[in-house]
């Protein structure tokens, strides 16, 4: 198959103009005035960082809603008809990233040209020959850039032509290898929409004009916490960065914890090597008895100690680079005089948990200057104290839990309780992490149309000092619902708040479900339409974030018309892989039906039992809730149903 890519400046595409002045989103040398005060304007009119989603126009084919904002610098010639003049030339001495991003490149330029691009070595050049520089060579170098001063931290990257070379550089770790991707995904039109589905134009001469920019991720931590985007290779393509997706250090690494993630009192203080002989170290409770659910965060020794496992951690675990030291799951707070009196004159139990860290901040700084310290302000820590402040190393990880998304899982956080404290916490402190829950906990394939109250949030946290997002979602295995267009969009988003959702989702269903993206665009509009006129009862739905499948909004009519849908959009796939991405995308629509039972399925149950079972097995569906697999059981459940019933017979 073969795509057309077409490049136009971003001024002549104001659907897809970027409304709002993002920290840290572009730099370009020749953004004219007039745009400069367009965006401007816009963003002091609208003040909303996208398009409203009601001039949204449905795509009715692809179109590259990533393409890069700015005025398109020169035409190069990279192909003609299979054929290359350039070389990819990476320095005498270079990185291991910068060897795998000439390495990639070329694999890649290969797939859409059928060209093969040598890679050689800086002192292997020759005057005034066609090449594509790969990080510090000296044509880099020598070309006086003035981009290349622009600071790019560890993952910026930057693109520019000189005549007709291409440079592309970037920061101190993965920042080449995201230079590599952007170039493939956002100026060529490339896609890494899952782990195995690739989407690579094919194009035998490939002329184009790359956008000369620089871009500097605002998030250091961009985690969609879906089992499906632990994949490291899909990672590295999607520019994620999450500590699940083991992308190796010598291809810039991700943010990595090496086991102390969170809720790790009890791993840097044990209960069964302390507890019997210093009681003292752990928790007094409300009856006045020592127990070891949370420690004594203000004794000295308990500082100590954990300072001392701290360090010797980190001695075995070399390339950490960022830490919990956070309280066991379950709340609770410990109630000795030095604890209790600490909280209460700060007005939050953020405060006895808060000095702790800071201690071991300090302690270790000197030795582990880039380090991260990170604790939870989850349940009773989530208010920030009224004069303590966390250190400077030290990032508050706050849970949108009670406060927002558990109990409004259709709100945006900005508008619940989470938005007060969000703010209160930006007030003091620039170092948040933001903890969001995305998924139904009860029922991972129940349909949820909040993908548009994800990127409102993503947004809202990132204005808010931001600087790490993880988006809990269905972490356990596959198949969870639409798992990896979330998975690719909050990818897209994490890395670039400012991307407009609704594009973004067009984008991933035009492009990977082939002659069915027709019917699965109208069962996502669907779906997005049936929540608004559902929006007041989805405001606080029974069950928050964990509403049963019987609610308002999964009404027979919505499943009706999910299934013709369905119906058309099966029979017009037009091989077996689209075939199976359709099946997947519609297992939230059988689910419903199997867990509203036969009485309300109908004579259709049985045919729905059997059909359910073979595409999630298939996919390797192991767990429709949070905790241990339980598909089989749920099987089991739903077949006895079917034979008891009356309709079965």
């Amino acid at each position: 198959m073969k795509f057309l890519i077409i490049t136009t400046l971003n001024a002549e595409d104001p659907e897809n103009f970027d409304k709002r002045l993002i920290e840290g989103r572009i730099i370009m040398d020749n953004l004219s005035w007039t745009l400069t005060v367009l965006a401007v304007g816009i963003y002091l009119i609208m003040g909303v960082a996208e398009v409203s989603e009601s001039n949204f126009k449905p795509w009715n084919h692809w179109h590259n809603s990533l393409k890069p904002r700015g005025q398109a610098g020169p035409e190069i010639t990279l192909s003609v008809s299979e054929e290359t003049d350039y070389l990819i030339v990476i320095p005498d001495e270079s990185t291991t990233q910068e060897k795998k991003a000439a390495a990639d490149l070329a694999h890649w330029l290969q797939e859409i040209t059928g060209a093969t691009f040598p890679i050689i070595h800086d002192s292997q050049t020759k005057d005034d020959e066609k090449i594509i520089s790969i990080g510090c060579t000296s044509q880099f170098m020598n070309a006086d850039i003035k981009k290349s001063k622009i600071e790019l931290k560890d993952e910026g990257y930057g693109i520019t032509v000189r005549k007709h070379q291409l440079f592309l550089w970037g920061g101190r770790t993965g920042g080449i290898i995201n230079a590599v991707y952007a170039l493939l995904e956002e100026d060529l039109g490339c896609r890494w929409y899952t782990d195995e589905h690739t989407r690579i134009p094919e194009m035998q001469s490939l002329v184009f004009s790359p956008v000369s920019r620089t871009y500097v991720p605002r998030l250091r931590l961009r985690d969609p916490y879906y089992k499906v985007a632990f994949n490291g290779t899909w990672s590295l393509h999607n520019r994620t960065n999450a500590p699940s997706a083991k992308v190796p250090e010598e291809w810039g690494g991700h943010m990595d914890y090496d086991g102390l993630f969170v809720h790790t009192f009890h791993r840097l203080l044990p209960p069964e090597k302390y507890f019997a002989d210093h009681p003292e170290y752990f928790m007094l409770d409300e009856k006045g008895k020592r127990i070891t659910h949370q420690l004594c965060t203000t004794n000295p020794d308990v500082i100590q100690l954990v300072i001392e496992s701290v360090r010797e951690f980190l001695k075995n675990n070399p390339h950490t680079e960022i830490i919990s030291v956070s309280k066991t799951d379950g709340g609770r707070t410990c109630q000795c005089e030095n604890c209790r009196g600490l909280d209460e004159a700060e007005g939050s139990e953020m405060a006895s948990l808060l000095y702790l860290v800071n201690k071991v901040g300090e302690a270790i700084e000197d030795e582990y200057p880039d380090l991260v310290i990170s604790t939870l302000a989850y349940l009773e820590t989530v208010k920030p104290p009224k004069t303590m402040r966390p250190g400077k190393n030290i990032a508050i990880r706050l849970c949108n839990d009670s406060v927002g998304s558990w109990v409004h899982p259709f709100t945006p956080a900005e508008q619940c309780q989470f938005g007060k404290l969000l703010k209160a916490w930006s007030a003091i402190h620039d170092r948040i992490h933001i903890w969001d829950y995305v998924v139904n906990f009860s029922h991972y394939l129940a349909p949820m149309p909040n993908m548009h109250v994800i990127a409102k949030n993503i947004r809202f946290f990132v204005e808010n000092n931001a600087e790490g997002i993880m988006t809990q979602g269905a972490y356990q295995s596959p198949g969870a619902e639409r798992d990896w267009m979330r998975s690719w969009v909050i990818a897209k988003l994490t890395w670039d708040p400012s991307r407009n959702i609704s594009q973004l989702m067009q984008d991933f269903i035009w492009g990977h479900y082939g002659n069915a993206a027709q019917a699965i665009a109208e069962y996502n509009d669907l779906l997005q339409k049936t929540g608004q006129e559902h929006k007041e009862q989805l405001s606080s739905p029974e069950g928050g974030i964990r509403y049963r499948m019987d609610h308002p909004f999964l009404s027979k009519r919505f499943l009706d018309r999910s299934d013709e849908i369905f119906d058309r959009a099966e029979n017009v796939a037009e091989d077996d892989a689209i075939l199976r991405r359709v099946e997947l995308a519609r297992l939230p629509i059988m689910y419903v039906r199997l867990v509203r039972g036969p009485e309300f399925t109908g004579e259709r149950y049985g045919d729905i039992i059997q059909r359910f079972e073979e595409i999630a097995k298939r996919e390797g569906v192991l767990h429709l809730r949070e905790g241990s697999p339980d598909l089989d059981e749920k099987l089991q459940t739903w077949y006895e149903a079917w034979h008891k019933s009356d309709i079965s017979d």
